[in-house]
């Protein structure tokens, strides 16, 4: 049973300090177990025990020992965690809760294992930072110059906010954000990523990749709205899983083309809709069970492709052998080196030459 920090309890930052935002921890179950990096099998994408991942499902916790591993709670409190990890340093949240208002520090890595949740909006201090391994039910956030990574997290909840939002909005603060999103599962959620620019001074530009992710339940998984007069975005959105939504993709007042390839739009009312004069290409991707396309695509048009997914009720996305999404994508386009699970892709499955599947499953042999 978790131990909640409260009355009478010592916070890892007290809530009643002036400007402080609330950043609670709940203290979840202690193991000291053995660790390993072989994959796990608690998988977010339900209970075939057919699933079988080249990543860990989710991550497992890495060896506190080393000096550039800082663990919470049994090293350090968080705020002491937080405070002093350095450039190239993880700080593991193993089995805790971290409330709003936390700040990755510059250069590190942020990791959560056994369960470790992220309840409260969170986000980046310095020009760069990874976020990974947590069961997300609010937001994160990057706002700041800099590059930074959201991967292997499994976001749910009710919020009416973003899971991952990489912004650059703020009227007398020029910011340059990269955001690369990968590997992570959406759920049940009003919205999932966005991108979006605002203010018609200084510098407000957003590149963000967006690939490998599993969206389902989802009313608009993917936003990238460009608004004033200096706003900028650069999006790349790259064999992602969109099953059941409102709009798939919305594409707000975009000045420049948007990127998109190798994704699988099914079960949804509409695939891309959006405002201004926003164009994108759609290579290589794939809609079934969709009331309508929308803004329709410039060159090559969206194939309609039954996926044969093996449970998408159980959470298994992975195409069905059968489906023409196997082995459509030729090895001359771009593509990750990997898909959702962590397994290689291109892979030859029907012949001898490999081919990638459209998704963000690769079926494996």
């Amino acid at each position: 049973m978790a131990l909640v920090l409260g009355a009478g309890c010592q916070p890892f930052r007290e809530a009643s300090d002036a400007g402080q935002p609330d950043r609670g921890v709940d203290d979840g179950p202690r193991d000291d177990g053995l660790r390993s990096d072989a994959p796990a099998t608690d998988l977010p994408v339900g209970t075939d025990s057919q699933i079988k991942p080249c990543r860990s499902i989710p991550l497992l916790c890495l060896d506190p020992s080393p000096a550039e591993v800082i663990e919470v709670p049994t090293e350090a409190s968080a705020a002491d965690a937080f405070d002093q990890a350095k450039a190239g340093e993880t700080i593991q949240i193993k089995g805790a809760s971290l409330g709003a208002g936390w700040k990755v520090p510059a250069y590190a890595t942020l990791r959560g294992c056994q369960g470790a949740k992220i309840a409260g909006d969170i986000g980046f201090a310095g020009s760069g930072g990874v976020i990974e391994g947590f069961e997300v039910t609010a937001s994160i956030v990057a706002n700041l110059s800099g590059a930074y990574t959201i991967r292997f997290n499994r976001f749910s909840g009710s919020t009416t906010s973003h899971g991952v939002s990489a912004r650059s909005v703020e009227g007398l603060v020029s910011a340059s954000v990269t955001a690369l999103v990968e590997g992570n599962w959406f759920e049940q959620r009003p919205y999932g990523v966005e991108a979006r620019t605002y203010y018609d001074t200084g510098t407000h530009q957003v590149d963000i990749t967006i690939r490998n992710n599993i969206f389902t339940g989802v009313d608009q998984p993917i936003e990238i709205n460009e608004s004033g007069l200096v706003g900028k975005i650069d999006a790349k959105i790259e064999h992602n899983t969109l099953h059941d939504f409102t709009t798939g993709i919305y594409l707000g007042g975009l000045e420049q083309k948007v990127v998109t390839s190798g994704n699988l739009l099914v079960h949804g009312t509409t695939a891309v809709a959006g405002a201004g004069n926003s164009v994108y290409e759609a290579s290589f991707s794939a809609l079934w069970q969709v009331d309508k396309v929308g803004i329709s695509p410039i060159g090559a048009s969206f194939a309609d492709a039954d996926p044969l997914f093996v449970s998408a009720g159980a959470g298994d996305f992975r195409p069905g052998a059968g489906s023409t999404v196997v082995d459509a994508i030729p090895t001359t386009s771009p593509m990750p080196g990997e898909d959702y699970l962590g397994c290689p892709r291109p892979v030859a499955l029907k012949g001898t030459a490999p081919l990638g599947d459209i998704g963000a499953i690769e079926l494996q042999p």
